[in-house]
C-alpha cells in the first residue's frame, strides 16, 4: 500500500518539508506481452505512470501481469499474487467472471480499489462483481457495427467468425454481436475456433472453405487471429475476393488496410486501456474522484479513409 517519504526542498535557504506518497498498481489480464495488442496496453500503462512520476510528487508503480498464452488458470494465479501484494489498485479483464469473481471480491473486501479493463462483468447488476466502473469497448456492439458495416458494402453468402480463444466472454460478444445482424439479414453465419498456433489455424481454414466454398466473408476478433487469416487469403488468392473485417489495429492490419484486402477493423484504442486505468487508480486514491460512468473507448473504424493517421502511430505503440 501507499508509503510516506519525505522530500527535503532548500528555498532560498529556508528548509520546507513536502509530503510525497507512493503508490503501487497492477494490471492483470488475460493477455501476455508477446501480443500486440497487448503490448500497447502496456505502453498506455507505463506512459501514464511516467506522466504522474513527472507531474507530481508521489511515486507511481505500475506493474503488468499476463500469461505468455491463454490462460485462466495462470491469470487467477497471477491475480492472487497481486493481491497479496496488498497494492493501491488492480486493474483486471473479466475474461472469465466465474473464475475471477472470487479473488476479484476478495480484492475489494481488503479494501483494493479495482478496475475492470478491456471485458466488463456481462452478468446482471446483482451478481456482477462490484469494480469501481469498466475502461474498454463494448464487446457486442463491435460486432453488431461490423456486420451492419460489411452489409453496407455488400450482402455476403456466407460469413465466418474466427476466434482464437474459445470462451474468452469479450470475443464471444464480438461473436455474437456479427452473427446475429448477419443471420436477421438472411446470411448464414457461425463461429470458427482456429486457436492461437497460425500454422494450424491455416489448416483448419483450408479445411473450412473446402467444406463451404461459398463463404466470401470473414470477421476477425483480434490482431492474431487477422494475422493468420490475411496470410491465408494471399496464399489462397482469395484477397480482395473475400470481404474481410478485422478487430484490433497492428501492423499487418494496417498493411491490408492499405493493400485493399481488408475492408477495416475496429479499434478499442487499447493504448486507453493501459493509460486511463492508472491514472483513475491515481486519482481516486489521492483525491476520491471517480468518472460518472463508464469509459468506452470504442468500437471505432479504421478503413481507407483514415487508415494514413494511424500509420505512423502504430509504429510508435499508441495503436
Amino acid at each position: 500500500m501507499k508509503k510516506l517519504g519525505v522530500i527535503v526542498l532548500l528555498l532560498v535557504g529556508l528548509g520546507v518539508f513536502a509530503f510525497a506518497e507512493e503508490y503501487t498498481f497492477y494490471i492483470v489480464s488475460h493477455g501476455g506481452p508477446g501480443d500486440p495488442f497487448w503490448g500497447v496496453v502496456m505502453k498506455g500503462m507505463q506512459d501514464a505512470a511516467a506522466f504522474l512520476n513527472k507531474a507530481t510528487d508521489d511515486v507511481i508503480n505500475a506493474t503488468y501481469f499476463g500469461p505468455e498464452v491463454y490462460s485462466v488458470t495462470k491469470l487467477v494465479d497471477m491475480l492472487n499474487s497481486a493481491i497479496a501484494a496488498r497494492p493501491d489498485g488492480i486493474a483486471a479483464t473479466i475474461t472469465d467472471p466465474a473464475a475471477v469473481d472470487e479473488p476479484l471480491r476478495r480484492a475489494i473486501d481488503l479494501g483494493i480499489p479495482v478496475i475492470a479493463i478491456n471485458v466488463p462483468d456481462p452478468r446482471p447488476a446483482e451478481e456482477r462483481i462490484p469494480y469501481l466502473f469498466y475502461v474498454g469497448g463494448d464487446e457486442y456492439l463491435s460486432g453488431v457495427r461490423a456486420a451492419e458495416r460489411m452489409l453496407s458494402v455488400k450482402k455476403p453468402t456466407r460469413a465466418v467468425v474466427t476466434i482464437h480463444e474459445v470462451g474468452h466472454i469479450g470475443l464471444e460478444m464480438r461473436a455474437q454481436g456479427f452473427i446475429e445482424v448477419m443471420t436477421e439479414a438472411g446470411v448464414p453465419a457461425e463461429k470458427l475456433a482456429t486457436g492461437l498456433d497460425p500454422t494450424q489455424a491455416i489448416e483448419i481454414l483450408r479445411g473450412y472453405f473446402s467444406r463451404n466454398p461459398d463463404t466470401d466473408a470473414i470477421f476477425t476478433l483480434g490482431s492474431i487471429d487477422s494475422a493468420y487469416v490475411i496470410q491465408f487469403l494471399k496464399e489462397q488468392d482469395l484477397a480482395g475476393k473475400v470481404m474481410l473485417g478485422c478487430f484490433d489495429v497492428s501492423e499487418d492490419v494496417v498493411k491490408a488496410i492499405e493493400d485493399g484486402i481488408a475492408l477495416f477493423t475496429i479499434s478499442q484504442q487499447q493504448y486507453l486501456q493501459g493509460y486511463m486505468p492508472i491514472i483513475w487508480l491515481y486519482l481516486y486514491n489521492k483525491y476520491g474522484f471517480l468518472p460518472a460512468n463508464d469509459i468506452l473507448t470504442g468500437p471505432g473504424f479504421v478503413d481507407a479513409s483514415n487508415v494514413h493517421l494511424v500509420v505512423e502511430l502504430v509504429k510508435q505503440g499508441y495503436w
